[in-house]
Order: C-alpha cells, then structure tokens, then sequence
C-alpha cells in the first residue's frame, strides 16, 4: 500500500520538521512514533489528513462499523423510532441534514456564488 520511508525528507518537505525529528531520533526513521510521524507527513493535496492517516482510517472504518451495535444488531425498530430509521436510510449528504433541521439556512447558503459543497 504505502512506500516505507527512508529518510525524513520522504516523510516531510518541512525542513523544521526534519530538524526536529533528527533531534529526537537521529537518522532511524524506524524509531518514529506513530503519532509524530502522522503529524509530520506531508498532507495529501487538498486534504487536511496524510496518506497514512487516510489509509487507517479507511481500514478501520468498515471496522468500527461493523462492530457497533447500533448500526448491526440493535439496528431495529426496537432500538430507534420509526422517523429516526427513515432519516438513516434516506439521508445521503450534509445537504439533506441541513434541509432536514436548517431550511432556512440552507436557502439562504444555496442563493450564495460558491454552493459546491452542496451541490447534488
């Protein structure tokens, strides 16, 4: 999946960064904390998150979601109202939530120039 890296400078172009890390761990990139490298890692472009952040959460997503109980076996009328089963299984953007509880809101937000974040 991810290219292991080498050297800080294949973890971050920040020259402060590297500084700092070769402070801390000198030139064994394999000391690096989880963490800090995450921090440290250049941020995909137009993302606030690294690649590495990313991929974990991606792979951890299905993960959680299949472990919860609320989105498995308690997902049933037992657990929730009938309305809040129809708004799980119909709602399919920020946008139908902001209709949902914010009608005034999102009319006045979809009159404005740059609505790309709602659009369909």
């Amino acid at each position: 999946m991810l290219i292991p890296i080498t050297k800080w400078e294949d973890l971050t172009a920040d020259a402060e960064a590297i500084k700092t890390l070769r402070e801390v761990y000198g030139d064994n990139v394999e000391d690096l904390d989880l963490l800090v490298g995450l921090m440290a890692e250049k941020k995909i472009p137009g993302f606030a998150i690294s690649e590495t952040t990313f991929l974990i959460f991606t792979v951890m997503a299905t993960r959680r979601l299949e472990a919860d109980r609320f989105f498995t076996s308690y997902f049933n009328e037992e657990t929730y109202t009938k309305k809040g089963l129809e708004w799980v299984n119909t709602t399919e953007s920020m946008k139908d939530v902001l209709q949902r509880h914010y009608p005034e809101m999102l009319s006045t937000w979809m009159n404005l120039s740059n609505n790309s974040v709602f659009s369909d």
